[in-house]
């Protein structure tokens, strides 16, 4: 087990999750690291305060000396990857390329160097799985080509099958990690993320708007939580494991806005419109997706911290206060 995590790589760093993680990091001891983001869905703002950083403005895939840049880091935290319904749906084609061509550059610089790295997957490999809880075991259930949504949960088994083989050979020592709705206060709602989504209406009074019946239920993690488990992987090693990162509590995406509207003591009003109408044809959603958390929590210790009534309520307050 390692002590500490001195010289990091964040890729995606500039974004929502990444920018939590580069704060946190900081604040146990991390000494130096570099941030690598082409700020398509990160943002400079979110980083900007933080010192004993290095930014690459870039696609993976298209930086030069790639090898050289990183030669000096000690481990890599591999987030860089299209975010949100709206966006994936909006970019098809080019969250693939991220997904799997930058995936694969990485990952090929990270073996000769013999870093390791910590891979963020996604609960959308699960698919339309009807198992209750969704373990690390659970089967894949996904749509048909189709339904371009799909497309997403697919390049990221891509990467989880590319990190395995390359560890079974011995050249890569990966950590994979499923992540499920993870909401926070510096988080945009810009690309179709919910939470934000919801709370910024209900600030304003406008309508809440939600796609189909609303029945679909979800469970939320607090980033705080993301981020302590990605340090206390990094530093325990289990290399070639896979782990759920969630908070098994479900709620439905409409008691969701009714939450929403009761804590911002809102006027708004919920609108109900179809998939199709949003997405078009191509888009299908699952009606379900809780989180088994048993593998990490016994590994690492760590318990989620938070309620989600905690959650709405901080991220309110926080939107508020930005808005002022």
């Amino acid at each position: 087990m390692k002590n500490n995590l001195e010289k990091v790589i964040i890729t995606g760093g500039a974004g929502f999750i990444g920018s939590n993680l580069a704060e946190h990091l900081f604040e146990n001891g991390t000494k130096e690291i570099l941030i690598i983001d082409d700020f398509s869905t990160g943002s400079f703002k979110n980083i900007e305060h933080l010192e004993n950083i290095n930014i690459i403005d870039s696609r993976i895939e298209d930086v030069e000396d790639l090898e050289k840049q990183l030669s000096s880091y000690d481990f890599c935290f591999h987030l860089a990857a299209g975010v949100g319904v709206k966006y994936i749906m909006d970019n098809v084609s080019k969250a693939l390329n991220t997904n799997i061509e930058a995936t694969h550059k990485i990952f090929n610089v990270c073996s000769k160097l013999n870093i390791p790295i910590l891979i963020t997957s996604t609960s959308e490999v699960y698919g339309v799985s009807e198992d209750e809880i969704w373990t690390e075991e659970t089967k894949s259930l996904l749509g048909p080509p189709t339904k371009l949504r799909w497309s997403y949960a697919t390049s990221k088994l891509i990467d989880e099958f590319m990190a395995l083989a390359e560890y079974n050979d011995g050249n890569l020592n990966p950590i994979i990690v499923r992540l499920f709705n993870i909401i926070g206060p510096n988080q945009s709602s810009e690309f179709g993320m919910v939470v934000p989504k919801f709370v910024d209406a209900a600030i304003k009074g406008d309508e809440i708007i939600i796609h189909g019946t609303g029945e679909q239920t979800r469970s939320f993690t607090w980033v705080g939580d993301v981020v302590n488990y990605f340090r206390e992987l990094a530093l325990i090693e289990p290399y070639g494991e896979i782990f759920n990162i969630g908070q098994p509590e479900e709620i439905s995406i409409k008691e969701l806005a009714e939450l929403v509207i009761f804590k911002t003591n809102s006027s708004s009003k919920i609108k109900f419109i179809s998939h199709e109408e949003e997405y078009g044809k191509a888009f299908e959603d699952p009606m379900r997706r809780t989180p088994g958390i048993d593998k990490i929590v016994s590994l690492t210790g760590i318990k989620p911290s938070k309620k989600l009534e905690e959650m709405i309520e901080e991220i309110i307050n926080y939107r508020v206060n930005l808005n002022k």
